[in-house]
């Protein structure tokens, strides 16, 4: 007969430690069974809420679509606000210098297009101001971005002031707008790149 060492440890077992052993084994398959419930019930919420957050959604859809509608007109319209001209930008300095005087522009130099995607793009335009006053200042700028029709904001502004006696300053001024570009002037720079 083979030797089984199972069997023989049982053997050597009293009454009462073979009813611990069998405690200890029914209490790790219950507390097995537990944590697999308990495990599997997370489970099942996590699905549940998953659910609950999709059927909110779609209700939102359903009962709130005039409002995204609403807001999708209101972005459009907002957007129809920015002009598909080009502003001039010499034109704009020499209006503003019309309206302010003791103001002297220099070293202009407009600096390349960025395409913002969707007919969308920045251009910014660079020029010197020599020997203002703040109050000439100010006033050029706010004439510069009170312009009708156009957003243009100053960008950057670099002050400088030579003298610590003088009321005078030197400024860099980049200004910049934003405008739409039509669907015919982009095929007709395509054109020209293709040349």
């Amino acid at each position: 007969m083979a030797n089984n060492p199972f069997r023989g440890f049982w053997d050597r077992l009293t009454p009462r430690e073979r009813t611990m052993v069998l405690s200890l084994v029914l209490v790790f398959f219950v507390m097995g069974t537990i944590v697999l419930m308990f495990m599997r019930s997370n489970a099942l919420r996590d699905t549940n809420n998953e659910i609950t957050q999709i059927r909110r959604a779609l209700d939102q859809v359903y009962t709130r679509g005039a409002v995204y509608q609403e807001r999708l007109a209101a972005k459009r319209a907002r957007e129809s606000k920015i002009s598909s001209n080009r502003v001039l930008f010499a034109t704009l300095l020499e209006e503003a210098q019309a309206g302010v005087e003791n103001v002297a522009v220099s070293n202009e130099e407009e600096l390349p297009i960025v395409d913002l995607g969707d007919g969308l793009v920045k251009r910014t335009f660079k020029f010197d101001l020599r020997s203002v006053t703040l109050e000439d200042l100010t006033k050029f700028l706010s004439s510069i971005e009170g312009k009708r029709g156009h957003i243009i904001l100053t960008e950057q502004l670099l002050v400088r002031s030579p003298s610590a006696s003088e009321n005078r300053l030197n400024v860099d001024v980049t200004i910049a707008t934003w405008e739409r570009r039509k669907a015919a002037d982009e095929d007709e720079e395509d054109g020209e790149d293709d040349r």
